[in-house]
């Protein structure tokens, strides 16, 4: 079933006020716009206008686009629980470090009678291969929050199950 890219950005910009409150304002515009043009728009018109009118401390601002499942009567399948989730530690350039932690991790891809995900299994190759390789992903490659290129998995990735309140 196909995701439907829906057709706005959403735009967040987010502050404080003087007690440390936090707050923030959301905006929509048309994904018709690149986002070179929104983060221009957010900086020379719409952060200032903001602040024209609000006594908030701007203190961030964020761009994000949506796709959603098209049909609402599709179910996971019966294996599937968001609570089971692979955890990987990456290395990034700058010593750093990122922690991506993958939810609904399928048991198949776990070494039996352990928590080790199986590292030679050809998914989860091609998915760190996805997170540290420029060949796969070129300059749309995931970075840390910073950035910075992640290098490589430092920590034998492992599955960790949290409980759920639901059951």
């Amino acid at each position: 079933m196909p995701l439907v890219r829906q057709s706005v950005y959403t735009l967040t910009v987010s502050g404080q006020d003087r007690d440390k409150n936090k707050g923030s304002m959301q905006l929509y515009v048309s994904t018709a716009n690149t986002i070179l043009e929104v983060i221009t728009a957010l900086d020379a018109t719409i952060i200032p206008t903001f602040q024209g009118v609000s006594d908030m401390l701007v203190t961030g601002w964020n761009i994000g686009s949506t796709a959603e499942l098209d049909d609402l009567s599709a179910l996971a399948p019966e294996a599937s629980d968001v609570e089971r989730k692979g955890v990987f530690s990456y290395g990034c350039a700058d010593g750093s470090s990122m922690v991506l932690q993958v939810p609904s991790f399928r048991n198949t891809l776990v070494i039996d009678g352990t928590n080790t995900i199986n590292t030679t299994d050809a998914a989860v190759i091609a998915f760190n291969d996805m997170i540290v390789s420029d060949a796969i992903l070129a300059l749309v490659r995931p970075r840390n929050y910073r950035g910075i290129d992640v290098n490589s998995l430092v920590k034998a990735p492992y599955k960790r199950h949290r409980a759920s309140s639901k059951g």
